[in-house]
């Protein structure tokens, strides 16, 4: 039962880490998919949470 607890826990702090990079991936680039394909969308997608990683670098 405990394990199953933490378990929990984690699976909501990781949930909320990919809430908060969404949201803040909406807010700086839109919140839609410009190409009409799944594998564009997938191709944008990571090159825009590549760009924000470029971006936050030190």
């Amino acid at each position: 039962m405990v394990r199953e607890a933490r378990h929990d826990d984690d699976t909501d702090h990781r949930r909320s880490l990919v809430e908060a990079v969404v949201f803040s991936l909406e807010q700086r680039y839109g919140d839609t998919l410009r190409p009409r394909t799944w594998f564009a969308q997938l191709r944008e997608l990571v090159l825009r949470a590549t760009l924000r990683n470029i971006e936050l670098a030190p």
